[in-house]
């Protein structure tokens, strides 16, 4: 895929400009920067929930979304099942109960929002895009901003391998603050500085969580 002399301003400030990447089809690719630099801004640009001020996306065409958000966007009236369920056609709703389980979440499925931790509500959020990915197939992409934020370290590494094993074979996309989450993940991490954004540094890793 790849994305060709891309601007995309707030107002007056620039955070993209004349921007041109060429990604993989495939694979884990964390987008690894400090805060502010961008990287959310080029999220929302992938799944088209931003449209550029110029420039090109291509080789997305027919994809559907899976996306973690930085804010988990629970919604406090549904139970931890059926924030998952929300998302999901009828014929799918048993996916809820498997990734909320996948992810240690066994016996909260009828817990509010604000009966669960911050940790087990960023997990509801994660089951929810899973959940989501599964029933749209393979063509789906992962978009995963800051997905372990919140998390302790040993939910976090669990987590990690579960997400691994979920996106084998597709793309995702992830953004962390954590260089040793990054190699843990990642095939391919690519750093940004800027403003405006730019690429600073892009290597082949070799994840070591299988």
């Amino acid at each position: 895929m790849k994305l060709s002399h891309i601007t995309a301003r707030y107002g007056e400030l620039p955070i993209l400009e004349d921007f041109s990447l060429e990604l993989p089809d495939s694979g884990v690719i964390c987008f690894f920067a400090p805060s502010g630099t961008g990287k959310t801004t080029l999220l929302n640009l992938l799944c088209g929930l931003l449209q550029p001020d110029s420039g090109s996306i291509s080789g997305l065409e027919g994809k559907r979304f899976a996306f973690v958000f930085q804010e988990d966007r629970l919604i406090p009236s549904l139970s931890a099942r059926d924030n998952v369920g929300l998302v999901l056609d009828w014929e799918h709703q048993e996916l809820a109960a498997r990734y909320l389980a996948d992810l240690n979440l066994s016996g909260w499925e009828n817990a509010l929002p604000q009966e669960l931790s911050g940790g087990m509500q960023r997990r509801v959020a994660i089951a929810r895009a899973f959940a989501y990915g599964e029933q749209c197939g393979q063509d789906t992409v992962y978009l995963l901003d800051e997905p372990l934020k919140g998390l302790d370290e040993q939910t976090a590494i669990h987590t990690l391998r579960l997400i691994r094993r979920w996106v084998a074979g597709r793309l995702a996309f992830f953004i962390t603050h954590d260089r040793e989450q990054a190699r843990q993940i990642a095939d391919w991490i690519i750093t940004f500085a800027g403003q405006p954004m730019r690429v600073s540094g892009m290597e082949q890793n070799r994840p070591s969580i299988h």
